[in-house]
């Protein structure tokens, strides 16, 4: 009778080795992100020097503006929803005028950026240098010329082609071009770079490099879309299969002036034992709700 010798146990460096990889295989398939209420006195936009009143009417332009935003996002969704659908959306529309910020880093060295939460939005944006249309930030803009990972994508890749509203600069560069509220159109680069939460790295990240302030409030240098695209949104490309996220969007009149934070789970860490769950549809143009 032949004897077949077994595979030598792997050494111990090796199997701890293979242990980190599972782990870290494991964690990039999570996020759990601190969303900070961009008037807390804990976010890096709070101004000590506003009054009440100032915030009060912030407060209201704010929810004006998401109003307008998420009615223009389902538009041409409601012919594809059943009645009941319509009305559990509608309702939704004054649970969600508040605006978190987010910190993230973008490129080799990292550069820290704030960003503002936008659920419905299908793009990430930022403010790029050069950038002479721009107001004073509170943090440094990304410049991709500084960055040995920045890549910028050229009309014929895929990546710009399936865009809904593009157009190709004179070198043959893709730019993204979409309005947001008060119908102010802006227009972005299409590029890719390293992209880091929570010290976790993301290599490739397409995101749309701007030059103005029409698409950005009150300094905010970025805008993070979260549910609107399945190629570039955030939890479609920050999270695993099947693409969750949870997160208790609170009522702002309970806290208007956002002193409170609440957490944006990704990926595996969404599954919250014990809570329903909501499938994301996408609609004929595109849009998920």
């Amino acid at each position: 009778m032949a004897f077949v010798p077994l595979a030598p146990l792997p050494s111990t460096k090796s199997f701890l080795l293979l242990l980190f990889l599972v782990v870290l295989l494991f964690l990039s398939h999570q996020q759990r992100i601190c969303l900070i209420h961009r008037d807390s006195p804990e976010s890096p936009l709070f101004d000590s020097s506003s009054t009440t009143d100032e915030k009060w009417r912030w407060f209201h332009q704010r929810s004006v503006a998401y109003r307008d935003h998420f009615q223009a996002a389902l538009e041409g969704c409601r012919k594809s929803l059943t009645p009941l659908a319509r009305e559990d959306e509608e309702a939704g529309f004054d649970q969600i005028s508040g605006e978190y910020v987010m910190e993230f880093a973008i490129g080799t060295p990292p550069v820290r950026v704030t960003g503002m939460l936008d659920v419905p939005g299908d793009f990430i944006w930022t403010q790029c240098v050069p950038c002479p249309g721009c107001s004073p930030s509170p943090s440094p803009l990304y410049d991709p010329s500084k960055s040995s990972t920045h890549i910028t994508f050229s009309c014929s890749l895929m990546e710009c082609i399936s865009l809904e509203k593009h157009k190709c600069s004179s070198n043959d560069t893709c730019e993204y071009i979409q309005s947001y509220a008060n119908d102010v159109p802006t227009s972005s680069v299409l590029t890719s770079d390293v992209f880091m939460i929570n010290s976790v790295s993301y290599n490739n990240m397409p995101f749309g490099c701007g030059s103005d302030d029409s698409f950005y409030t009150r300094q905010v240098p970025a805008r993070v879309g979260l549910i609107g695209s399945d190629m570039f949104s955030l939890v479609f490309k920050f999270s695993s299969a099947p693409f969750t996220f949870s997160h208790c969007f609170r009522k702002d009149w309970d806290d208007p002036f956002g002193n409170t934070s609440s957490d944006l789970h990704l990926g595996t860490d969404a599954r919250l034992k014990g809570r329903t769950s909501s499938p994301l549809t996408k609609c004929r143009v595109g849009k998920t709700v």
